[in-house]
């Protein structure tokens, strides 16, 4: 076992990982640079990746170059040079221009920092966008709204990790559904309300674990079912009585179901993890894929260890969030896709051979550059012949081992964002002086004013509500930040008939996180069997776990 060097704790590493490190270790003039074992446990590495990935802290500041007001996930107080995206995309600027010698007495960390703060980066992660200005990480999108984290949606909002979807809105890592509210890990649903890991529902309310069922209230754990509430069954004649007391949900209602939902769940079994169409799988919410170990929110994926929110992606291991077309054959990514061959990028889409780099896209054989597009042989943004490339590459390896630097993902230090401003605080959050312990940072924000008393409270009926409400200020009920809702909410909300929020998007946000099981894995036994088993519920939670063929078992 291997002692983790941030966290102390102890962590494995197979033969199938040296084979792996191995294999994709690279050749650079002749000569092969092997990939050492990583000093990190697999939470510390997803730590890492998650500190440089800022989705939803969004700033107002002004274009560097256009000098026109911009939304940037940069706050004005950072030190760096922001382009609005058509014009960081244009040829009115030069990354090259940025270029420099690598500087032997020094680290590679402490020249990237230094080469970030000089090279204009894109105010938002979005491309392909039509009316959907105020979203990031997300590319086509049609007439969307705070979505983070997806592809392929239309009229979609308030979501994170939403593809190929339609009329969503408040989501989490909901695929391929349409006019679905308050759902999470879950696809292929339709007119579904407050559902968690569900598959090809319809017109179901308050739901979890279910599949194949239509016109269901309150149910968990069915499958193939119609006409069910609260795990009863009823003929279509009775349940079209009785939902009628559901048509309209207020906030009361909502309450109601969700409680009556949480006890009957207490005494029925779940599955160890929801792994799907899936051979020698260990994770989460998997699904079409083979030999994938660690693995969650992934489909399509083959040969993977340590791998999240991952679609398409082969033989790769330590890879965060390649949506939508995966990588092969990587190591240590965050925020790239499409890449083949290489090691430690962040934000850089489609190209091979490229190590150390950040925000850069469609490039070939770079190492350590920033804001590249359409180039090869780069080293700190300064073009090389391939033979210079080559030479120079191998001196700046052997001067990344004796730096202890080789095969590591960047440090939190060089992260252009406060910790607390990264969905590293929401999976693993830290204090203020937790952060100074790892060498990040922190933003200090101002607390919200909490009035004793809102001014205006939203009716519990959706039919009460008129166009007005969105001139209104509302105020969140828990945190106390001010809200509004757009002209293109309310529509959703009267045709779903759904009671208008109560609490800030952010919130809402926080409290669905809570629905989607953990990125880690606890071992165990299977309660019916006592067969050993891997679970993302932790020992200390009360559910009844069943082992897959234990559970399935149970359900069908």
């Amino acid at each position: 076992m291997n002692t983790c060097k941030q966290c102390q704790h102890p962590f494995e590493i197979t033969q199938d990982d040296l084979n792996f490190y191995d294999k994709i270790s690279p050749i650079f003039n002749g000569e092969k640079f092997r990939i050492p074992a990583p000093q990190f446990c697999p939470e510390c590495r997803h730590q890492r990746h998650l500190a440089f990935r800022n989705e939803r802290k969004l700033y107002q500041r002004t274009c560097d170059l256009t000098r026109k007001p911009i939304l940037s996930i940069y706050s004005p107080d950072k030190p760096y040079k922001v382009y609005e995206r058509d014009a960081w995309w244009s040829d009115k600027w030069d990354a090259l221009k940025y270029g420099r010698d690598f500087n032997f007495s020094k680290t590679l960390s402490e020249q990237l920092k230094n080469l970030y703060e000089d090279v204009p980066h894109v105010a938002l992660y979005n491309i392909n966008i039509e009316n959907s200005q105020y979203t990031n990480y997300a590319l086509n999108q049609k007439n969307s709204y705070l979505i983070f984290g997806g592809g392929n949606d239309e009229d979609c909002l308030y979501g994170k990790f939403i593809v190929y979807c339609k009329d969503v809105v408040d989501c989490l890592a909901v695929y391929s559904s349409e006019l679905c509210y308050e759902g999470v890990a879950s696809e292929r649903c339709y007119n579904c309300k407050f559902f968690v890991h569900c598959r090809s529902c319809n017109d179901c309310t308050m739901i979890e674990d279910c599949s194949a069922c239509s016109d269901c209230i309150g149910c968990f754990g069915l499958r193939n079912k119609h006409h069910c509430i609260f795990n009863h069954q009823y003929s279509k004649e009775e349940y079209k009585n009785l939902k009628q007391k559901y048509e309209y949900l207020t906030p009361e209602k909502i309450t109601f179901l969700k409680q009556n939902l949480d006890e009957l769940k207490q005494n029925l079994p779940h599955i160890q993890s929801h792994i799907y169409s899936s051979e020698n799988c260990t994770g989460e919410n998997i699904y079409n894929s083979k030999n994938c170990f660690n693995a969650f929110d992934c489909k399509d994926c083959e040969d993977c260890k340590n791998i999240y929110f991952s679609p398409k992606t082969v033989f790769t291991q330590d890879n965060t969030f390649s949506a939508p077309d995966g990588n092969r054959f990587c190591y240590n990514l965050c925020s790239a896709v499409g890449l083949e061959t290489s090691m430690a990028c962040f934000f850089v889409w489609y190209g091979k051979n490229i190590y150390y780099s950040m925000n850069c896209h469609y490039n070939n054989d770079i190492f350590a550059c920033i804001g590249l597009r359409n180039k090869k042989y780069c080293i700190l943004n300064k073009p090389y012949s391939k033979e210079e490339y080559e030479k120079t590459v191998t001196k700046i390896i052997t001067h990344m081992q004796k730096t202890n630097e080789w095969g590591d993902y960047f440090p939190f230090n060089i992260s252009p964002f406060a910790y607390n401003e990264t969905i590293a605080q929401e999976y693993f959050p830290l204090t203020k002086e937790q952060t100074e312990k790892i060498k990040s940072s922190w933003k200090d924000e101002p607390d919200p004013l909490i009035t004793e008393e809102i001014t205006f409270f939203p009716p519990d009926d959706i039919r009460k509500v008129d166009d007005h409400i969105c001139d209104r200020m509302l105020q969140c009920k828990i945190t106390g930040k001010k809200y509004k809702i757009t002209s293109q909410e309310l529509k959703f909300y009267q045709k779903m008939k759904l009671p208008i929020p109560r609490i800030h998007p952010d919130q809402r946000h926080y409290d669905r996180l809570k629905f989607h099981n953990s990125y880690k894995l606890w071992s165990t036994k299977c309660a019916k069997c006592a067969a050993d088993i891997q679970t993302t519920y932790a020992p200390e939670n009360p559910q009844i776990i069943y082992c897959e063929n234990c559970y399935l078992r149970e359900v069908y």
